[in-house]
């Protein structure tokens, strides 16, 4: 737990997954998600969204560690 903890849940579980996707089909990700949203969606757009989604991210992963270890100085 303490490993998944330092990685963070998110990062791990979202963002890996993710990028992987991005990074191998980025052409059609940005044509179905302008076809679903009605907006035109270009492969930038997609690099700046999930920039945007990775820094959401840390900073919940950060919070969670922060507590974590809040935790275990209090138990000390």
């Amino acid at each position: 737990m303490g490993l998944l903890r330092s990685m963070g849940f998110l990062f791990l579980f979202l963002l890996v997954p993710l990028g992987a996707l991005l990074a191998n089909y980025p052409g059609p990700i940005a044509e179905w998600l302008s076809s679903l949203l009605g907006l035109e969606i270009t492969r930038g757009n997609l690099g700046a969204g999930f920039m945007l989604l990775a820094a959401i991210c840390l900073k919940i992963d950060l919070d969670i560690r922060r507590r974590a270890q809040g935790r275990e100085a209090r138990a000390v």
